[in-house]
């Protein structure tokens, strides 16, 4: 499938994650096979897997195909900021855990034990609200000794192995920068982010919110609407139009990544 729609790799983290499987995967779009537990999860079948519990049968999970095109010829879902399948899932990341504590599987250990280095990963949604309206996922990561920030750390780990207790002959680094000022530093990088795109949507929203108020103020001046009417009517204006970002956090995790993992992010 086409990496250029950012969702698609959320999703496809999403479901390898808790069990599901990719059964085909195309330029264009790729078909996931639940396991019986997502399905109950997120497609709304609750007489159905009642059924089947009660019949002391396994049940037959059902394939999800996502696209990043409109286009109907090969069917699926259409991956894009308003699809509700789509916000299904951020709900039930957001359900089944926000935080986490994992160190990554090191298997080969030659001469002495390995140091680990502690990652600080949050997985957010950039909501760009306006005339227009579209949510961003965004990965950060921040490491706890040195302060090197990156972005796509879903991309960077999600082939890492990871288990919830350290591996033989490696340690935990103690971090060295706290949690609270590392999430700081995060929100400080995002609104350098933010800051650095392109504006034209928050113009292009305040030149029609101001239309939209002098439209709303001609007919007040000509008494076709009352005072109470007119305040209201320009609250849910200021509410429709008025831009605005704002950052929804999903989940979040201490992650302990070798020193040569870490190492290859940030040099090359």
């Amino acid at each position: 499938m086409n990496t250029a729609n950012r969702y698609t790799s959320f999703v496809k983290q999403f479901f390898l994650s808790y069990g599901c499987s990719i059964v085909n995967d195309h330029h264009s779009h790729f078909t996931i096979q639940l396991t019986c537990e997502m399905d109950e999860e997120i497609m709304n079948r609750p007489f159905y897997w009642h059924y089947m519990k009660k019949m002391n049968r396994e049940g037959a999970p059902m394939q999800l195909t996502f696209t990043d095109t409109e286009q109907k010829k090969n069917g699926g879902i259409y991956l894009h900021a308003g699809t509700p399948k789509l916000h299904t899932l951020y709900n039930t990341a957001i359900q089944k855990g926000r935080t986490a504590r994992l160190y990554e599987v090191v298997r080969e250990i030659s001469g002495r034990n390995k140091a680990m280095s502690p990652w600080l990963i949050v997985n957010a949604l950039l909501h760009y609200r306006g005339k227009k309206a579209k949510d961003e996922p965004i990965s950060i990561g921040i490491n706890l000794i040195h302060g090197t920030m990156m972005l796509g750390m879903m991309d960077k780990i999600q082939n890492i192995d990871f288990e919830t207790k350290v591996s033989d002959y490696t340690f935990p680094m103690s971090p060295v920068i706290s949690l609270t000022s590392a999430y700081k530093r995060m929100e400080r990088h995002i609104e350098t982010y933010v800051s650095s795109l392109d504006n034209e949507w928050a113009i292009d929203s305040l030149h029609h919110l101001e239309k939209e108020k002098k439209l709303l103020e001609s007919f007040y001046e000509s008494e076709d609407i009352d005072l109470e009417s007119f305040t209201k009517e320009r609250e849910q204006i200021d509410n429709r139009y008025k831009p605005y970002i704002e950052m929804e956090v999903i989940n979040g995790g201490l992650f302990y990544i070798s020193q040569d993992t870490s190492a290859q992010w940030i040099y090359h």
